[in-house]
């Protein structure tokens, strides 16, 4: 697919680098890409496009074409900061061959910054009052999760063929517990651990084996499980204590005030850009339709 925009073509190669670079940050970042996502990344290069194009032809039209030689500082800057040429090449992965689309991409960052810079305008610091109700807006971003304290018999069987009879072992103590013995005592007596072993604390998810989490998570205080194979032995919980979601108080989170300018930020751009939408024309055409109506 390609684009018409305001009547400037933007033909595919361009949606396509846009996609493989994408797809490069998801990959630097470590995550695994797969074929599945290629449709939500086809669906971000179309978007990065159309509104980078829309955010360039705003800025020339507001303050003309970028001069070269703004191009040639700003480029220059940047390889500076990497310490010069080779390590820039080093640091980047890109090649002295590609310096005509870097500079492409430099002479964008040039005509979107100052657009942006002068719609914005001076941007005032933040009040209390602006990131405490950005805070509650999005308290759901910021709940610590549920956790449940838990004591745990665990006993490990030294061989296969010992497996049954200490899992009918436990079982039996399961009951004794259930019939109003002491668990702690029953975790000592069973795994020779001390009562701080057996204590687990309070966990949250995320923290134990999936099946371990599956089973306490869904136990009321005082509640005792059935007893539980895992690939590390047989295991017998407690809950002794649960708490439930809870907000994270506001001074206890990190770099708050800077998630707020980055959102408000962000909002502020999409406004511009539906706005830029609305006044002019962004039409989505199979090349070879593009190439007919240029």
């Amino acid at each position: 697919m390609a684009f018409i925009i305001n009547g400037e073509k933007v033909g595919d190669e361009v949606i396509e680098d846009e996609f493989e670079a994408i797809k490069e940050q998801y990959l630097d970042a470590g995550e695994a890409v797969c074929c599945d996502r290629d449709e939500e990344f086809w669906t971000y290069a179309r978007d990065n496009v159309v509104n980078r194009v829309l955010l360039e032809q705003a800025s020339v039209k507001k303050f003309g074409e970028v001069k070269e030689a703004q191009v040639d500082a700003k480029f220059e800057q940047i390889v500076a900061e990497h310490g010069g040429a080779d390590a820039f090449y080093d640091n980047t992965g890109f090649n002295r061959g590609d310096e005509f689309m870097l500079r492409r991409k430099v002479k964008s960052s040039i005509m979107v910054d100052r657009y942006l810079e002068d719609q914005f305008g001076d941007e005032s610091d933040p009040t209390e009052d602006d990131i405490k109700a950005y805070y509650e807006e999005n308290i759901n971003r910021y709940m610590r999760s549920a956790e449940v304290e838990a004591s745990q018999l665990f006993i490990e069987p030294k061989s296969h063929t010992a497996a049954k009879g200490v899992y009918e072992e436990l079982c039996e103590v399961r009951f004794e517990i259930l019939d109003g013995a002491d668990f702690v005592e029953k975790a000592a007596e069973y795994c020779g651990l001390d009562k701080e072993e057996i204590n687990m604390g309070y966990i949250q998810q995320g923290q134990n084996m999936p099946e371990i989490e599956s089973l306490v998570f869904s136990m009321r205080p005082g509640e005792v499980s059935p007893v539980l194979a895992s690939p590390f032995g047989f295991h017998m919980f407690k809950v002794t204590g649960r708490k439930e979601p809870s907000p994270i108080p506001m001074e206890e989170i990190p770099n708050l005030e800077e998630t707020f300018l980055i959102n408000r930020r962000e909002k502020n751009i999409s406004e511009i850009i539906d706005r830029l939408k609305g006044e002019g024309s962004v039409e989505e055409v199979e090349e070879e339709e593009q190439e007919e109506a240029v």
